[in-house]
């Protein structure tokens, strides 16, 4: 496998970039100024709802909820620096009811992998780079290293001062004068080892001084190009990030969704539809026919260019979410990973194919569920009327914090949504519950006047979701806490 790429082996040594993705959140800011009829229906998160389930009315869920098709209202805060307007298709699941159901985790198999392995990377053997940890080179080829000192010598030359990933400041010589140096013990072509794709699960792996017991990853070559796939079955009580994914190492190996500049057109030749359509096959081959396409958007990989980090290559990627009883699990980009004090996360279920113009280039797949019937009685749900007042009052109380600061928002909701959302107990991630919720998800504009150069930030789209709430009570949740 000779001409394995310098993404490869800077992988191995650490040195391919991984960028954190943070989903920004307004805290909850329950406790409000004003009172209404509506606030005894909201339950802040840090209690506990007593309140037993009540059991449905009759009819099916949208004669339940009484919801228009569009929804439409405006509305300012006391003082006037947030503005709320709702214009939005209003989707309701076309099913009887909603049934509580009981989740918990599972770990990936051996059955997974091959799957994945078998449709998306036609069966490809996994590898790795030979790297001894005395190896002047680092793994690295002559070729690999040269190709780097010349970039470093064209930045030089163009006048350029070398800064790194991290803002500090280099010296461009006595950078290249290290990778000469790495010359002299480089081979001419990397040392390969082959892999066996075992998938393992040891449950005190890390006790037993094994950490990496559980998990497996390596290259797959597929057409002359090389993905980089991990299966992580690291999974215990306190730590509950487990994930699979492969990732096209030629063009930054780190495809982030909604990191594009906003300006889609040109970004690929192959239009959405047709890569949905790939995606949606590739997961009906793998038989997860429990999932189905909540839809798409624009992937972005970055480089290090000159110190700061730059777009590299563009993809577009669809999101697939876990269908129950014909009713879809909400997929919004808040990931589930933040937590309160020393209690544990629990990651969502989710699983997304990206492709740009030349085929894959990621598949990531992160905590699956096993999920179960709780009870076979259809849940009540409360009227949108009810909702869409609670909404109003509690979106206010949830971001008055940036108003305070003095930042100027202005909330757009396109669209509210009906759907399955999976919680859990506070201090509880071993288990949770699928609950119907509302999401009101839309585009957000924020006016940072407040400093000493004032600038406007704009984020958001179809996966972001300015508040959650409880379709059965009315109660608050935070979807970044899961609960």
């Amino acid at each position: 496998m000779a001409g394995k790429r310098w993404a490869a082996a800077a992988a191995i040594m650490g040195l391919v970039l991984t960028i954190p993705v943070g989903c920004e959140s307004g805290k909850d800011v329950s406790a409000g100024q004003t009172q209404s009829a509506q606030e005894d229906l909201v339950v802040p998160k840090s209690q506990e709802s007593t309140a037993p389930v009540q059991t449905a009315k009759e009819g099916d869920i949208a004669s339940q909820v009484q919801a228009p098709d569009i929804f439409e209202l405006q509305f300012s805060d006391d003082t006037g620096r947030m503005q709320v307007e709702v214009k939005a298709d209003v989707i309701i699941p076309a099913a009887d009811g909603f049934r509580l159901k009981t989740v918990t985790s599972r770990i990936f198999t051996q059955e997974d992998y091959d799957t994945v392995n078998r449709v998306l990377l036609q069966g490809g053997s996994l590898w790795d780079r030979v790297v001894d940890e005395n190896d002047p080179a680092h793994g690295f080829t002559r070729a690999e290293i040269e190709e780097r000192i010349a970039i470093l010598k064209e930045e030089k030359e163009s006048g350029e001062s070398y800064v790194d990933q991290y803002g500090d400041g280099k010296d461009y010589d006595k950078k290249i004068a290290e990778f000469e140096a790495m010359l002299e013990a480089a081979p001419e072509t990397a040392q390969i080892r082959d892999i066996e794709p075992i998938v393992r699960f040891e449950v005190n792996a890390a006790e037993n001084g094994n950490p990496d017991a559980n998990m497996l990853s390596g290259y797959v070559t597929m057409d002359g190009k090389d993905y980089f796939t991990v299966l992580d079955n690291n999974i215990h009580p306190n730590w509950r990030w487990i994930s699979f994914s492969t990732e096209y190492t030629g063009k930054g190996s780190n495809y982030l969704p909604g990191l594009t500049d906003g300006e889609t057109q040109g970004k690929l030749d192959i239009p959405p539809a047709e890569i949905e359509q790939k995606a949606a096959e590739a997961m009906e081959q793998m038989g997860l026919t429990e999932f189905k396409s909540c839809g798409g958007e624009y992937f972005t990989s970055f480089t290090e260019e000159k110190g700061k980090m730059v777009p590299l290559a563009y993809a577009y990627g669809v999101h697939f979410t876990r269908v129950i009883d014909g009713i879809p699990v909400t997929y919004t980009n808040n990931d589930g990973t933040t937590v309160e004090g020393n209690n544990a996360s629990w990651p969502y279920e989710h699983i997304s194919l990206a492709y740009d113009d030349e085929g894959l280039v990621s598949f990531r797949w992160t905590d699956p569920y096993t999920v179960t019937d709780m009870s076979d009685e259809y849940v009540f749900l409360m009227p949108f009327e009810e909702i869409q007042q609670i909404f109003r009052e509690m979106i206010q109380k949830k971001y008055s914090d940036f108003a305070q600061a003095g930042i100027d928002m202005k909330f757009q909701v396109e669209e509210i949504r009906l759907g399955y959302m999976r919680v859990m107990e506070k201090g509880n991630p071993t288990e949770g519950t699928m609950v119907p919720v509302w999401d009101f998800l839309g585009t957000r504009t924020m006016n940072h006047t407040n400093s000493d150069e004032p600038y406007t930030e704009t984020f958001g789209g179809p996966f972001e979701s300015f508040l959650t709430i409880n379709a059965m009570d009315g109660t608050v949740i935070d979807r970044d806490l899961g609960y």
